[in-house]
């Protein structure tokens, strides 16, 4: 084969694909595709593509295009309900915290939207990197020009210090992609990061040169273009390393971090950046305010009465609250106001199979499980479409299909059926808010119409990864979601269904753990042909459900209200609220 150029390196091996998605489409307003009586067949749920395409070393130069109407200065207010986790690039995952955290790292590469489809560009990098081997060595160079907030120059070995860093085993919360796929899933014991001494080998990680990094991963990995788009590939001073990292880390982009503490994020200008290297940040306001402390409810009611600062407000996570979905529906003023889009989470209700060993009463869980009265409760439809996969439609090769055709509300006697006359007791672990108190208990009311005996758990947001992620947490069932990385089964099955990942800060929520399952993966990862990858990340699914390792609950939607002197207010590929383009009227 043909040794692929620098331009060519990235669209050679994926081109043939396109990575193309879908999205189910929102509901409107009546019983959703997926909705069907005991026994039935669920309908396929209409779908729209999407796609992401991988853009050239022109497509990755600054500056941003102008947005329309754009001006400079002014506050904008983000609320959210809790402090993010980690704002460490090494722990960044949640989609808020990935928004958030746009403001001031940059990657090696990242999204730009053009005519509202997604392109993959070079951010840090010139371009979107080249192999020469098929995708098993990938180099990328760094832009001229691109500095820390300080003012020193961003070198490769900056970002080689990042990506060692994800190997300190206290770093337990970020995606683990690239440090697998350098050193294998055992990569810790490879390498325990620098603050055990020492660097990564050359023929690990090369830095040749000030602007070359070179990859040799252990396998080929075409997507690895994608793998680093997120913040964990973010440059590292390592004179300005330390135990305060997590709280205020040093800044790349357009912002820095002027404030941090349990109550507020204060973001200003980095005087530093420039514009001319990056190809998709605006820094159009003065100042960020992320205040935390807010429910569902309240948060809705602000943008809904548009007084003072909460015109110039947004949420990067806040959805509409279900006791205002009919208003925001109807009311013109705020439809105008309404951001609705396609979101590739998929949110489910995973099941600890390490403690509910029994495949009947996991089975009895789905069948009881409440879905229509939860959803009522987190929006009503325009919160997403009842799930029965454990892919999102937005994964290239979705194919809709039910193993078990429960009612949306459940069927808590046919559940009864399959306990047989035991009562077990289940641990249902939540975050603490007004809107997950209303679900906890409608759950709990579903689950004891079968038999089922339920213990609540209200869980702080602020430390909910840290506990949900612990190997032995303790808890049965609970709520979570994942997105794919990139629009393909290879960023969701293995992160989530790997028993080989178990430990602490593992996304493995379920505790799943099958050797033939296991070897799946293997065997589907090690697939050449991407399509083809995908169509067995499909199957597989199918053959996960037969063990009941979660309830599928959702295809989401965001559906998020913002202030009426935002302008350019957007979602990003993640499905959160984009703040790079966000300015105000006046």
């Amino acid at each position: 084969m043909r040794t692929p150029t620098r331009k060519h390196g990235v669209a050679a091996l994926l081109a043939a694909t396109a990575l193309v998605g879908t999205a189910c489409s929102a509901g409107g307003g009546g019983t959703p595709a997926t909705a069907t009586g005991s026994g039935g067949s669920a309908a396929p749920a209409k779908v729209e593509t999407s796609s992401v395409t991988i853009g050239d070393a022109a497509a990755s130069t600054g500056p941003a295009a102008a947005e329309p109407g754009s001006r400079t200065g002014g506050t904008v207010t983000v609320y959210e309900a809790a402090d993010m986790a980690h704002l460490d690039p090494a722990e960044v995952y949640p989609n808020n915290a990935q928004a958030i955290s746009m403001l001031f790292t940059r990657q090696l590469t990242t999204y730009k939207k053009v005519d509202g489809k997604y392109v993959l560009v070079g951010d840090l990098a010139t371009d979107t990197g080249a192999t020469g081997d098929g995708g098993k060595t990938w180099t990328f160079t760094l832009k001229d020009g691109v500095k820390f907030d300080d003012g020193t120059p961003v070198t490769s070995k900056d970002v080689k210090y990042g990506i060692e860093r994800l190997y300190d085993p206290g770093k337990v919360l970020g995606p683990k992609y690239v440090p697998q796929w350098l050193s294998g899933a055992d990569y810790t014991k490879a390498y325990k990061g620098p603050n055990k001494g020492g660097s990564l080998p050359d023929s690990v990680v090369e830095t040749p040169d000030d602007k070359t990094i070179v990859f040799h991963l252990q396998g080929v990995h075409a997507e690895f273009p994608f793998a680093v788009a997120m913040p964990y590939t973010s440059p590292v001073q390592k004179s300005k390393d330390g135990k305060s990292y997590d709280n205020a880390p040093v800044s790349t982009g357009p912002y820095k971090i002027e404030k941090h503490d349990d109550t507020q994020l204060t973001l200003v200008r980095n005087e530093n950046w420039d514009p001319a290297t990056d190809p998709v940040r605006h820094n159009y306001p003065d100042r960020w305010e992320v205040k935390f402390g807010l429910q569902s409810q309240q948060a809705t009611q602000q943008f809904v009465s548009d007084v003072g600062q909460d015109k110039n407000a947004v949420s990067l996570s806040f959805g509409v609250d279900g006791q205002f979905a009919q208003q925001v529906q109807t009311q013109e003023d705020l439809k105008a106001r309404l951001l609705t889009g396609i979101n590739p989470y998929v949110y489910y209700y995973a099941i600890n199979t390490s403690r509910v060993t029994d495949l009947n009463v996991r089975k009895a869980i789905l069948t009881a499980f409440p879905k229509e009265q939860v959803r009522q409760i987190m929006g009503g439809p325009t919160y997403g479409d009842l799930a029965t996969t454990i892919l999102s439609p937005t994964v290239q090769g979705f194919e809709k299909y039910d193993l078990y055709n429960v009612p949306p509300s459940g069927d808590p006697e046919a559940a009864k059926k399959l306990l047989a006359g035991a009562t077990p007791t289940i641990v249902y672990a939540y975050q603490q808010s007004e809107t997950s108190e209303r679900a906890a208990v409608a759950i709990q009311q579903g689950l004891e119409k079968a038999g089922f005996k339920v213990v609540k758990k209200p869980i702080s947001s602020a430390t909910w990864y840290d506990q949900t992620t612990k190997k032995d947490n303790g808890f049965d069932l609970y709520f979570s979601g994942w997105a794919s990385d990139w629009p393909g089964g290879s960023g969701f099955l293995p992160a989530l269904f790997d028993g080989r990942t178990i430990t602490d800060g593992t996304y493995n929520y379920a505790r799943f753990n099958d050797d033939a399952v296991n070897a799946e993966i293997d065997r589907i990862s090690a697939i050449g042909d991407v399509t083809e990858q995908n169509k067995q990340w499909m199957a597989l699914d199918k053959k996960l459900m037969e063990q009941v390792p979660v309830v599928p609950f959702a295809y989401l939607r965001s559906t998020r209200l913002y202030g009426s002197n935002v302008g350019a207010a957007d979602l990003d590929i993640y499905g959160a609220t984009s703040l790079v383009n966000l300015f105000l009227k006046s």
